[in-house]
């Protein structure tokens, strides 16, 4: 079995990522001091007429040395964290415990003159609103516009977030809280969504739109044609 790698896009500032989800990790620089009987210094500025005279001159100095400890994480950070990336390939979120960070789509011009995608840093903040809830699950849902002129590309892409602590939070690219439900009490264990689709096959029904959300005991389904028209509400209640 063969395969090929296609590059679609490439991500900028993953070191502006990792230290700001990992900043608390970082460490100072710490400093060392020896005592003078530890290392010795010579002095040999008139050395040459110490030793034709026959006296010789001993001076010991302390020296005091600075080590920069390494900061941040140095293994394969990304496995701590929890990554959506859109199905457009517009929109990356990086998420660990109370912080997240959106990476949006850009187009730039490489040395060579070809055009080229990439990933940038649109958004850094703190999702978490309750004391000691963290990100465990997340998701990017592009909406299309229903306007008759659209081209039906997604008009925007909507960002759900899981918290261990039961809650569903719905944002903006930008960051901006639109919607948050507590629908069980339990941690969120995985986000999916569906989009329509037409039956394939004679007898078997059409799939609706929906949101499933699992629970280490429960699984939670959300209308899909509800929830558009209430993230539609609430995102033209918040662009006003």
């Amino acid at each position: 079995m063969s395969c090929s790698l296609l590059e679609f896009c490439r991500l900028q500032e993953l070191r502006t990522v990792r230290d700001y989800l990992f900043q608390n990790q970082k460490t100072e620089p710490v400093e060392e001091k020896k005592d003078t009987d530890d290392q010795l210094t010579w002095d040999t500025s008139d050395w040459e007429s110490a030793w034709e005279s026959g006296d010789k001159e001993e001076e010991a100095a302390a020296t005091t040395t600075a080590e920069e400890e390494p900061t941040g994480q140095t293994g394969p950070w990304l496995q701590d964290c929890v990554v959506s990336l859109s199905p457009c390939s517009d929109l990356l979120v990086v998420a660990r415990e109370q912080k997240a960070v959106f990476l949006s789509a850009k187009w730039r011009t490489d040395d060579s003159g070809k055009e080229e995608m990439t990933l940038a840093v649109s958004w850094t903040g703190t999702l978490s609103t309750e004391e000691g809830e963290c990100v465990s699950s997340c998701i990017c849902i592009p909406l299309a516009s229903q306007k008759r002129s659209s081209t039906g590309r997604p008009d925007w892409t909507c960002v759900v977030v899981g918290f261990t602590s039961g809650y569903v939070r719905f944002y903006t690219e930008n960051g901006v809280l639109l919607l948050a439900q507590l629908l069980h009490e339990d941690p969120v264990l995985r986000l999916k969504c569906r989009t329509y689709e037409i039956p394939r096959h004679p007898g078997v029904s059409e799939q609706h739109e929906e949101l499933s959300i699992l629970y280490p005991a429960a699984l939670v389904t959300i209308d899909g044609f509800s929830l558009f028209q209430s993230l539609r509400a609430c995102r033209n209640q918040v662009a006003r």
